[in-house]
């Protein structure tokens, strides 16, 4: 695979509004990290970093997950190229890494350092959201089927992005592509604990996606059809933005600094420096 120069270009975005959060705020010019103007991620989908200034990602026609290290000059084939249709990418303590294939149904895992093959916890319970049954599966390690966790059906359709609670290991939140709410919910409780579709400026969220937590229980959205990143403090279901663009973000991660990285679906990973 040819080698992808990285172009440090930035790009300035004015958000709307309200764009503090407390006691923090985000540089609105964004670093790019990842693709160029000339070779973007295609369909960019999903961005994941594991905190050794590595950082993955895939794209939803790419048919394998790149790796990229923080201030190098090119990416590398992670996983084989038969793995299209890869809208996340988690991993587990053991650093065996899970995509999914919406197109053939599936979750793969790949160990480390082997190409040939999400929220996953650290009993190795993979909880997977299934779109066309309207519920969130849960495959035990070593179990041969999955069974319900949460049945999502007449509440929210077309799930698309799953993080379990750290705070509450018997919690997960939900993100939906055709909806406007994330979810907190109770494994196997009938309805959700909490839902978040408010969004400062008397908007709400829309499509919204990625879904993070951190520090203090701030919950960060990226809110994809309204261009925007938006956080929820801890005990609030009122959310403020935080950064906006003028493509969709797809994903979003944040490392030990609380800088924020933002995947945009035009193929380009930006980095938000925290002020």
């Amino acid at each position: 695979m040819p080698a992808t120069t990285t172009v440090t270009t930035t790009t300035t975005t004015t958000a709307p509004c309200d764009s503090c959060t407390g006691n923090y705020t985000w540089n609105q010019t964004g670093i790019i990290l990842a693709a160029t103007a000339s070779s973007t991620i295609p369909q960019a989908c999903c961005v994941f970093l594991p905190g050794n200034n590595t950082f993955y990602i895939c794209g939803h026609t790419l048919r394998f997950v790149q790796s990229w290290v923080t201030g190098g000059a090119s990416r590398t084939a992670v996983t084989n190229n038969t793995g299209n249709h890869i809208d996340y990418i988690s991993f587990n303590k053991d650093e065996n890494m899970y995509t999914n294939a919406h197109d053939k149904n599936l979750v793969r895992r790949y160990a480390p350092n082997f190409a040939d093959g999400t929220a996953v916890d650290d009993s190795y319970t993979l909880y997977i959201a299934d779109q066309d049954n309207n519920r969130v599966a849960k495959l035990d390690q070593n179990a041969t089927s999955s069974v319900t966790s949460i049945n999502t059906n007449g509440i929210t359709s077309k799930l698309s992005a799953l993080l379990l609670n750290p705070l509450v290991s018997n919690q997960i939140y939900i993100s939906g592509d055709t909806g406007n709410t994330v979810y907190l919910w109770t494994f196997v409780a009938a309805t959700p604990s909490i839902t978040n579709t408010q969004v400062n400026c008397g908007s709400t969220l829309q499509a919204p996606r990625s879904i993070e937590m951190y520090a203090f229980g701030n919950l960060y959205v990226a809110d994809q059809n309204n261009f925007q990143v938006v956080t929820y403090s801890a005990n609030s279901t009122m959310g403020t933005i935080i950064l906006s663009f003028t493509a969709r973000p797809m994903d979003l991660a944040l490392n030990s600094q609380l800088n924020l990285y933002v995947l945009l679906d035009n193929g380009k990973l930006y980095k938000h420096q925290l002020i």
